[in-house]
């Protein structure tokens, strides 16, 4: 699982990379934009892991985690041609970091700080790169057809004809109704806007008392975006204090926490997965999945043996778990279920795979 920061020049990336990973690294000298993006893996915190893990203390408790990269600033319009792109398509999740603070001598990307424009800019840009994509690849598939019939392709060329107009329309791709099998069709191409997008404002210190309603702070923006704020210049300074004080001036400045464990808390939903527990031999460990997935997939998450021979799924939701403290004690209560390999696995799952090795 992981997420990428991007977005224009001077906008902050760099800072909340350090406040979401932790890092002290301060700026990095990108250059042309060739190099690659800084990755820290980040622990997602989740109290119904803690818990499983307390009723379980000789085990080691392991978090799922979060690979958050920091990529190098994409120049205002050059979204579609930029040597950073492929980075943008690995991703799972993208983190769209916004500049909304004033900063003499440090020229925003447009010419004036306006993040309303930067926002439906930025997202025009992730569209019309999609919109290449599928312009390149529909010529291709008409020349090759032109030579050779083939089914597969022609169902491919069907579905880009269909999300074709969503694109010319600057509207993207995450509200098409895309089949499972049409899905499947296009995963390679990993378009970028049908991947979940957060716009993450870094606000002016005047701004500070509208950190909680972003949306507040860009009139006439419109809705149906994820929006959040954070305060860099404020955030760093606090992140070089003790606990202690950091937490104090924390509350004095109204901010609503951190943001790196409020992003890792939220990440997962962000992401549209949902989490999953093991409780081995050794550790009790979380797992996080795309939603819908199913036990074969969680099974090859762990590993691609235990899908290889998978035979069932021993499934107990973990208030479950919980309310009878092992799960030894869960079966004989009969409070665990068998699932085959088709079942959907729901957040909070605790589940046990029997496989053939």
């Amino acid at each position: 699982m992981n997420v990428t920061l991007f977005g224009y020049p001077k906008t902050g990336k760099t800072t909340l990379f350090d406040l979401l990973t932790g890092a002290r690294a301060g700026a990095r000298a990108y250059g042309d934009g060739r190099r690659e993006p800084d990755v820290r893996t980040v622990p997602l915190p989740d109290p119904r892991l803690d818990r499983i893990a307390a009723a379980h203390p000789d085990k080691k408790k392991v978090a799922a985690a979060m690979d958050v990269a920091d990529l190098a600033g994409i120049s205002l319009g050059e979204v579609k041609t930029s040597l950073l792109l492929g980075h943008l398509r690995q991703a799972d999740g993208l983190v769209h970091v916004v500049r909304g603070f004033a900063a003499p001598g440090v020229p925003p990307a447009r010419g004036r700080v306006d993040p309303a424009a930067d926002i439906r800019s930025m997202e025009e840009e992730l569209v019309l790169a999609d919109l290449v994509l599928v312009e390149g690849r529909l010529e291709r598939l008409d020349r090759d057809l032109g030579k050779m019939k083939d089914p597969e392709r022609e169902k491919e060329r069907e579905v880009l004809l269909r999300l074709r107009p969503a694109l010319e329309s600057g509207r993207g791709l995450r509200d098409a109704a895309l089949a499972p099998a049409e899905e499947r069709l296009v995963r390679s191409f990993a378009f970028l806007t049908l991947k979940p997008l957060l716009h993450f404002v870094n606000i002016d210190e005047k701004d500070l008392a509208r950190v909680r309603e972003p949306e507040a702070l860009l009139p006439g923006l419109g809705e149906g975006r994820r929006l959040l704020a954070f305060c860099g210049r404020i955030e760093a300074d606090l992140a070089e204090l003790e606990p202690a004080d950091r937490a104090a001036f924390t509350a004095e400045y109204g901010l609503p926490g951190p943001s790196g464990p409020l992003f890792a808390a939220g990440a997962a939903a962000f992401l549209d997965r949902v989490s999953f527990f093991t409780v081995g031999k050794d550790e009790v460990r979380a797992w996080t999945v795309r939603r819908g997935a199913t036990a074969l997939e969680a099974a090859g998450a762990i590993h691609t043996d235990i899908a290889k021979g998978f035979i069932r799924a021993e499934v107990v939701a973990a208030e479950e778990l919980l309310r009878h403290g092992t799960l030894p004690r869960a079966k004989e209560a009969g409070a665990i279920r068998l699932e085959g390999k088709d079942y959907a696995v729901r957040d909070g799952d605790v589940v046990h795979f029997r496989f053939a090795a």
